[in-house]
């Protein structure tokens, strides 16, 4: 089978004192809808299962896919981002230098705010094995956050360090997970559906 790890589109910034969980700006939703019509016109295969993110910008995205689809759309609160809980959705645009922002993501920090990575990667890990696990040949698309992509990538490649790419929003990355736990990263960051 084939997973579709898409980041959500792009959100609105946020602070909030019970927890930032931002919808998706108007560029964002016209994202998302770009997303839908080349899943729907099969540019990433026929996928037969959606799954997502409960976070709004993901579920959001998500609802594009669910309509030109028509498939429901089951969540995973495994999949939420790191930053679930906090109270700032935005603090990686407060970088102005990329490799420290990695740097202070490897270590568990993003600005004040902190995680376990460990904890972090094993929850994301344990998320989308058990969609793999649940789901026949095919494709699943899951709608979720692009630190919970270098989550799972990291695992698949065995990198030394857990963040490394950016994925854009509403990006498209490709791993093809056979039985016996055989996973294959296929593609990263595919976009062209934006153009």
């Amino acid at each position: 089978m084939e997973l579709l790890l898409i980041r959500h589109a792009q959100p609105f910034r946020l602070s909030d004192p019970n927890g930032a969980d931002p919808d998706l700006t108007p560029d964002g939703e016209e994202q998302a809808k770009r997303l839908a019509v080349a899943l729907a016109d099969g540019r990433y295969g026929q996928v037969d299962r959606l799954v997502s993110s409960p976070m709004r910008r993901a579920a959001q995205t998500a609802g594009f896919a669910r309509d030109s689809l028509s498939l429901d759309v089951a969540t995973d609160e495994r999949l939420v981002e790191l930053d679930h809980g906090w109270t700032t959705y935005g603090a990686v645009h407060n970088y102005t230098d990329r490799r420290l922002l990695l740097q202070d993501m490897n270590g568990g920090r993003l600005g004040e705010n902190s995680f376990d990575p460990e904890l972090f990667r094993d929850r994301v890990v344990a998320g989308v094995e058990q969609v793999a696990a649940s789901a026949d040949d095919g494709v699943v698309a899951i709608f979720c956050h692009g630190g919970v992509i270098n989550a799972y990538l990291s695992h698949v490649i065995g990198t030394a360090t857990m963040f490394f790419v950016e994925p854009y929003y509403t990006s498209v990355t490709r791993v093809l997970a056979l039985d016996g736990g055989h996973r294959q990263v296929l593609s990263v960051n595919e976009i062209d559906h934006l153009r």
